[in-house]
């Protein structure tokens, strides 16, 4: 058996440690035990269990974020209808004159003075009581400008569940929405 002997030099102290080595012509693959022994690296079934689990986990996460998306959405409607209702109140005020909120049941869109329409979504179903009926398939709201309104109630049928209840008064012109479970 062959002796190499390393020597460690601190302190003006020299050490002499002996390492064992079995063959001076030994190449390093035939080293025993597990000094060169390989585990890096994982096999192809490892690799496959760990990509169908991934898998499943990113169809069950777009599952759950493509289902809140479709409710922000709803949600989103619903914001802005009601805007487009706070808009018509605040216009006719600053302008001094009679602004509508026009729904359009044929066409499945609503508008503040006409201009500029905004879809509804299909997952959405308007409801009214009490509202104008200004021409074929087009109700409304009218805002007037000392503040009053001809009033209503607008339902907006979530198809999650929920639904929308806005409350338009006629004297004061005061928009309250309330959410109502289903």
């Amino acid at each position: 058996m062959c002796r190499i002997a390393l020597q460690y030099k601190c302190c003006k102290t020299a050490l002499s440690v002996p390492i064992p080595v079995c063959k001076t012509d030994t190449l390093p693959s035939e080293l025993p035990g597990p000094l060169l022994r390989s585990d890096k690296g994982f096999t192809l079934l490892e690799l496959m269990v760990v990509l169908v689990l991934v898998g499943l986990l990113s169809s069950l996460v777009f599952v759950s974020i493509s289902g809140g998306l479709f409710r922000s959405d709803e949600r989103r409607f619903v914001k802005d209808f009601s805007n487009g209702l706070f808009r018509a109140r605040n216009a006719s005020l600053g302008r001094g004159d009679t602004v509508p909120f026009l729904i359009d049941g044929e066409e499945r869109r609503f508008s503040v003075g006409g201009t500029r329409w905004q879809e509804i979504p299909e997952s959405v179903q308007v409801e009214g009581e009490g509202v104008t009926r200004m021409n074929k398939g087009i109700y409304g709201i009218l805002f007037f400008p000392d503040g009053s309104s001809s009033g209503g109630e607008l339902d907006l049928k979530l198809e999650e569940g929920g639904t929308a209840r806005i409350y338009v008064d006629k004297l004061l012109g005061i928009i309250r929405i309330t959410l109502v479970p289903s």
